[in-house]
């Protein structure tokens, strides 16, 4: 049995990447800062084929012979970790899978090609729903289009009645989507766009049978990690890659005024009952408890990719008490994993559309209830 060795500490992951991996018969080792989180992870599996470990993240020669010891290295920690765990990789020779995206730590990763080669080690960067479902179902998507003028992407929540304020993520993310510049693919080149200051009009939401998603405001947004769509299909001469986000004007309206009186700046401190914290810190910690946020079970979440006048949809719904905005960011994950060890694959550090196979993965999608459409043709 392959053994998987899974680092995490986000909420919500471990419901998708690591139940995914037990069900499909995998030996999974977890990792927590505590002896007494981790415990208390584990009591809600009911599984034999799990095991906890406690390492020290400091410690880089523990954590060299702590990875010796597993098949593939996954890596659910926050993305500022991901240097310092791919190198570990590379040294140990061992196979890599991360989450997080930022354009800035991609570009490091992917300058480690060389080092990975060398090391004879496979790498899969970003391994969650954007870029993975997005550019992979691009990539099947396009295989009957000669040319490929815009690509535009975006994804939506079907709620019913869901508050017009409502958070659709945690507000930090919130905010980083709306305040970040955007990186987008325009004329064929790459730049930065201010934040929310560029709309895109199409509307995905005529794609839904009934009206309950919504997109009143689609800016292109912080979505970095489609920089690699224009070089895997530059055949395909693409001219413009945008993403849009779905946030209703009074959560933009709400964020934008933070922002201007200084609610959400993360540099200068303030002191609370002799505790000192940022202005951002206070407004995260009241906006996280109070706001409106998007915790439904009984919920569903489509993706959606538009090319030229082709057009994607991928539907999921909520699993058990698992919302289906999680199900959808995190299944990739697990799927990749499962990918690598059982695959032959090249020593490289990978886009992901260069790496998978596109039929392989509709097919693991379908038996996890997720549904295609292709100008809304089920396949």
């Amino acid at each position: 049995m392959k053994k998987v060795l899974v680092l995490w500490w986000y909420w919500n992951i471990w419901q998708v990447v690591v139940k995914d991996l037990l069900n499909s018969n995998f030996f999974v080792w977890i990792w927590w800062r505590s002896r007494e989180k981790i415990d208390s992870f584990t009591s809600k599996l009911n599984s034999s084929n799990i095991e906890k470990v406690v390492i020290d993240m400091k410690d880089e020669w523990n954590l060299i012979e702590v990875f010796k010891k597993y098949d593939l290295v996954v890596n659910c920690l926050e993305y500022t970790f991901n240097q310092l765990i791919l190198d570990l990789c590379i040294k140990c020779g061992k196979n890599y899978v991360d989450l997080w995206d930022d354009y800035n730590w991609i570009k490091i990763s992917r300058s480690k090609d060389g080092l990975a080669k060398e090391a004879w080690i496979s790498v899969c960067l970003w391994a969650w729903s954007a870029p993975w479902i997005v550019n992979v179902l691009t990539k099947y998507a396009a295989k009957s289009m000669q040319k490929i003028d815009t690509i535009t992407i975006s994804f939506a929540d079907e709620i019913i009645d869901a508050p017009e304020e409502m958070l659709p993520f945690n507000f930090t993310t919130v905010v980083e989507e709306i305040l970040w510049d955007a990186l987008l693919f325009e004329n064929w080149k790459y730049l930065f766009t201010g934040w929310s200051s560029r709309k895109i009009d199409w509307d995905f939401c005529k794609w839904w049978v009934n009206k309950s998603c919504f997109l009143p405001k689609s800016y292109v947004t912080n979505h970095d990690e489609q920089f690699s769509l224009p070089e895997y299909l530059s055949e395909k001469w693409i001219k413009n890659v945008y993403f849009i986000m779905k946030h209703s004007p009074s959560v933009i309206k709400l964020v934008k005024s933070l922002n201007k009186f200084w609610f959400l700046d993360k540099e200068n401190k303030i002191n609370i009952k002799w505790v000192e914290i940022t202005s951002f810190e206070a407004t995260n910690t009241l906006m996280s408890k109070h706001a409106p946020q998007n915790y439904y079970v009984k919920d569903k979440e489509s993706l959606f990719i538009k090319l030229d006048e082709k057009v994607v949809k991928i539907d999921n719904d909520s699993v058990d008490w698992v919302p289906a905005w999680v199900m959808n960011t995190w299944i990739w994950c697990s799927l990749i994993a499962q990918y690598f060890i059982n695959n032959t694959t090249t020593p490289w550090v990978f886009h992901p559309e260069e790496f998978v196979d596109d039929l392989w993965f509709i097919d693991e999608l379908k038996k996890r209830n997720f549904k295609i459409y292709i100008d809304n043709k089920e396949i």
